[in-house]
This record gives C-alpha cells, sequence and structure tokens, in this order.
C-alpha cells in the first residue's frame, strides 16, 4: 500500500467470459431505466472480469462497469457495447482497524458489518445503496461522511489486465467525483480498503441508526438514482434551489419531482427513460432561469457525448 508501482500481477491465462446478449438495463438500476444492453456479463471473480474486458478490447466495443446501479440513467436505446456489473465479485476481511472489501460488495452491507465489528468511519452509509466499487468511483456520502474521508486504497484492473494497488490520495478523490469518474484514470477497481478505527459497537450502532432515520426523513421511497444534482460550491443546496424554483411535484409521463426533496426524481414506471431524462433538463433548466446557476449532474447520464 506503498507505492503505486509496486504489488502489480501480470494476468494468467485466458478464460472465456460468459456474456448475454440484449439484456434490459432498467432491471439493473435503481431508478428503473434504460434499454437494452448490445452485451451483458456479471464475472464471478476478477479473471472473469478480466476476460470481458480483453473480450470488448479485441472487438473494439464500448465497455463500462457498472456497481450497484443506483446513480446512473440510461436511456431508452440502451447501450451498443458491453456492461460488466461487478456484483459477482464478493469478499470482506477485517485486518486490524482496516477492512479489506471487493468491489460488488453492497456498501451498507459492509458498513453494518463493520459497525457490528466496533470499527468506525463508516456508519454514514449504513443506508447508502450501490456497491463498494461505485462509492469509489463516486466518492459516495452524506452530510457526515464521504468514501475520501475512510478510503486508504484500492485494487485496480488496469487496461493490460494488471492488477495494481493505488494509494486513495492517487483517485483525486473530490465531491461526488474522481480521476476515474473524470477518465483521467482508466482500469476498473476490484478492492477497497478503508482505513477505520476503533469505538463501543452500540455506540457505531447508534451513529449509523441516526444516519439512517436522518436519511429516511429527508429522502422519499421509490424508485429513484437519490440526488440528482451536485450541489454548488457556495449558497443554496441544490435542493433548495430546485424548491424555490417550483421544482417540486412537476411531472412527465410517470416520472416526478418528489414533494420531499426537490432534488430527487422518483420513478413511478419502468422502461421509461425519455420521462425521467426531460424532467431532468426541465429541472436543470428551470434552476438557471430562476437563479443563474447551471446545476451539475451528480448521477451518471449515459445519454450525453462523452
Amino acid at each position: 500500500m506503498t507505492d503505486p508501482t509496486v504489488e502489480r500481477a501480470e494476468p494468467p491465462g485466458n478464460v472465456e467470459p460468459l456474456l448475454t446478449p440484449n439484456v434490459l438495463l432498467w432491471r439493473h438500476t435503481s431508478i428503473r431505466v434504460g434499454g437494452p444492453a448490445r452485451f451483458w456479463a456479471v464475472p464471478a471473480d476478477v479473471n472473469e472480469l478480466r476476460a470481458a474486458l480483453r473480450w470488448a478490447q479485441n472487438r473494439r466495443l464500448p465497455c463500462i462497469v457498472l456497481g450497484g446501479g443506483s446513480n446512473v440513467v440510461f436511456p431508452d436505446s440502451g447501450y451498443d457495447g458491453l456492461v460488466i456489473r461487478t456484483a459477482g465479485l464478493h469478499g470482506r476481511f477485517a485486518e486490524g482497524t482496516c477492512v479489506r472489501v471487493a468491489a460488488g460488495e453492497r456498501l451498507a452491507d459492509v458498513a453494518w458489518w463493520a459497525t457490528r465489528l466496533g470499527l468506525s468511519g463508516l456508519e454514514w452509509a449504513c443506508g447508502i445503496p450501490g456497491s463498494v466499487g461505485g462509492a469509489v468511483v463516486m466518492n459516495a456520502g452524506t452530510r457526515t461522511g464521504d468514501t475520501s474521508g475512510v478510503l486508504d486504497s484500492v485494487e485496480m484492473l488496469a487496461e493490460d489486465g494488471s492488477t495494481g494497488r493505488l494509494l486513495a490520495r492517487s483517485l483525486q478523490l473530490g465531491y461526488r467525483t474522481s480521476a476515474l469518474l473524470r477518465d483521467e484514470l482508466s482500469g476498473a477497481v476490484i478492492e477497497a480498503v478503508f482505513a477505520l478505527h476503533r469505538d463501543d459497537p452500540e455506540t457505531c450502532a447508534e451513529r449509523a441508526r441516526r444516519s439512517i432515520t436522518e436519511r429516511l426523513h429527508r429522502f422519499p421511497v421509490g424508485a429513484s438514482a437519490g440526488c440528482v444534482f451536485r450541489n454548488p460550491a457556495t449558497g443554496a443546496t441544490a435542493g433548495e434551489l430546485l424548491d424555490r424554483a417550483g421544482c417540486k411535484g412537476m411531472k412527465i409521463g410517470r416520472a416526478r419531482v418528489s414533494r420531499r426533496h426537490a432534488n430527487v426524481v422518483v420513478n413511478e414506471g419502468v422502461n421509461n427513460a425519455s420521462d425521467v431524462l426531460e424532467l431532468i433538463d426541465r429541472m436543470k433548466a428551470r434552476a438557471f432561469d430562476a437563479f443563474g446557476v447551471e446545476l451539475r449532474e451528480e448521477i451518471v447520464r449515459f445519454d450525453l457525448a462523452p
């Protein structure tokens, strides 16, 4: 965990990837939108992940690695390439006050597990959807903590098939972003190490329960991708701006802006990305017209050009 150039390993022999054609993406996203992926894979281990990435590279197909699908919006046309979901990558180990976790593990499950062990630092994540790998890429967080505050290092699978460990600072984690999300750093996260600290398990659990209670109070129940927009660097939050702009309750088709939180779109349909995306664009336009503030998406929209 010191120098990013050490702990690198060359890939083993060839493994044939298990691919499925024309998988509907709305079934695999929390907001329930997205047409078919041309190809779909759920690797059971790193070797299968490596094989799937190599398969796409050899055919010059676009490829994305998907975590829990909790903060992404695919268009109705789907994705004309390979979508690899990391849900098959499992494993979690406690090593002193550090926990080493596979990218496909659910973040909330890991947070509760650490809490029960009396390891503090992830209580804020007990109510957060999505995977560990996705949390790293997005620097997932709440008002009381985020991934960058506890991340020690990650193990990455590089484009050439080798693996290597990077310190957290190499990822340039910022507010809901990272060098990985900005395409300034390539590779797939396969494991994360979180540096925590000892505390009384019941005290940890109480903090976790408070975090979940606050989240349930602030956020609506239903199919959503969480907050749509990032908060501006200064001034009012995105939710406050959208509320003042009259966005609460706005509806297109079966997609609507929550009346509880103006920065959340709740989808009451399925496979209706056009409704969701048009509503997001209108929210953004209203905030700009009212306040001259151009909000930036926190969700990842695959309908936009890179």
